[in-house]
């Protein structure tokens, strides 16, 4: 095969400029040294730059194949949190209904009857409460017109009616810069990990605050309890936190000890990329 078929079939300038040489100044081969060796050197370096931008198309491309399966499973999660939702509504809140106008209906032949039928009643009027809150935790009502620091602001006034943890909720002035989806992955952050708090913290005391800054979303919430578990570091809630936050770009810290456990989640303002 000659020298032109070969170079025909590679088309490398560096190697085109070297045969040239080698076909008319092989007369000289020792001056030619340095100017082969340095278009060798270029020739590699060009080799490396297109492999190391091929691998980053490639990682890029990955990147968003699993950042689209993450958006997949959150979409699917929230769909079964709505069908959940929509049974604890339609049969057991219907059920409990039922059994509270059948209670109210009889006629008791004795005090004692009459009391024991009152105490069913209340029975059932907690129970149905306890109903419309999980649904509530579920799918939180009016969420596409609602800013979810408003729907966080009544979750956290009835925790501090009942609940035996203080919790300290603030946040400074809305902003509307998140889709109503964004806002619903943020809702489930915070609700996450509250819910961790109220579960395993053994805390007296927690504070949550929100803070829309000029470039980005501050979310910290802290405990005065005993501090994360490292089974729990690993654990489906704080792997769905921690997959919720990179699905809106964000970034989350955490610090936890004896004295208890915070976490601070930096979420962009534009975030255009995510969701």
């Amino acid at each position: 095969m000659s020298t032109h078929l070969f170079t025909h079939f590679i088309p490398s300038t560096p190697l085109q400029a070297a045969m040239y040489f080698i076909e008319h100044k092989s007369g000289d081969a020792t001056g030619m040294l340095p100017l082969l060796g340095t278009w060798s050197i270029i020739f590699i370096l060009i080799l490396m730059l297109y492999k190391i931008e091929s691998y980053k198309k490639k990682e890029f491309i990955l990147l968003n194949r699993i950042h689209e399966q993450q958006e997949h499973e959150l979409d699917i999660q929230e769909a079964e949190r709505r069908r959940i939702a929509a049974d604890l509504h339609d049969e057991i809140g219907s059920s409990l209904a039922a059994i509270k106008m059948n209670l109210q209906s009889l006629r008791y032949s004795s005090v004692h009857d009459e009391q024991r039928a009152t105490s069913l009643l209340e029975l059932v009027d907690q129970t149905s409460q306890n109903v419309r809150r999980a649904t509530h935790n579920l799918i939180p009502p009016h969420f596409e017109t609602t800013p979810f620091t408003s729907i966080l602001q009544s979750y956290f006034s009835s925790l501090d009616s009942r609940g035996t943890i203080a919790f300290h909720y603030y946040c400074n002035a809305y902003q509307h810069h998140f889709t109503s989806r964004q806002e619903l992955l943020l809702y489930r952050i915070v609700m996450e990990l509250t819910h961790n708090i109220i579960r395993h913290a053994k805390a007296s005391e927690a504070t949550v605050q929100i803070l829309f800054c000029p470039d980005y979303l501050e979310i910290m919430v802290e405990d005065n309890g005993i501090g994360l578990p490292a089974a729990f570091q690993q654990g489906i809630g704080l792997t769905s936190v921690h997959t919720r936050v990179r699905s809106l770009g964000g970034q989350i810290h955490t610090d936890s000890g004896r004295c208890g456990t915070t976490f601070i989640i930096h979420v962009p303002l534009s975030c255009e990329h995510a969701c």
